[in-house]
């Protein structure tokens, strides 16, 4: 008997060729959090854009940093957290200085808004965790876990280094069955 395809999955008409669509359901994924995530952030007064809480966090935990570190220390090209900081620094949550110690460093600080504010997300986040936790409960996988493995074995063969492989008909990271 035929498999009648999952119609509410993403991508469901691709059938077999799904896997090679992962970074679309991926994107898909991290829409869904981060559209549910605003919601839940503007519904008690966070100001922030969720795209924007790793690094108040950052700015919390760790105290003044400039942008090469935040980004080194969160995994992010300076392009993508300059963009995600220049919102903090717009809603005057966080400011640059000047460092009295390296005159060419103007690293990050948050103002007293943006202490308050980095309290409120930490407060958010907790419940997020806390949500995600029961998430990956439900489904009986640790997403962090699977993304972090993945992320790992690219970094041992990259994607396209994969790809060339599989064109070439070698077996080396060949999936098991």
């Amino acid at each position: 008997m035929p498999q009648v395809p999952n119609q509410s999955a993403p991508l469901h008409y691709l059938d077999e060729l799904r896997p090679a669509f992962v970074a679309h359901i991926a994107d898909r994924l991290n829409n869904v959090i981060c559209e549910e995530t605003q919601v839940y952030a503007d519904r008690i007064g966070i100001r922030t854009p969720v795209k924007s809480h790793s690094a108040i966090l950052f700015l919390h935990k760790r105290g003044p940093a400039s942008l090469s570190e935040i980004a080194r220390c969160d995994g992010q090209s300076h392009q993508l957290l300059a963009a995600r900081l220049d919102p903090l620094e717009s809603l005057g949550l966080i400011e640059r200085f000047e460092d009295p110690e390296d005159r060419r460093r103007r690293p990050y600080r948050l103002t007293r808004a943006g202490r308050e504010e980095a309290k409120r997300v930490e407060a958010a986040a907790v419940v997020g965790a806390e949500a995600m936790r029961r998430l990956f409960q439900e489904i009986d996988e640790d997403l962090i876990a699977a993304l972090e493995k993945a992320i790992e074995r690219l970094r041992v063969q990259p994607f396209g280094e994969r790809m060339r492989e599989v064109e070439a008909g070698g077996t080396r990271g060949r999936a098991r069955k």
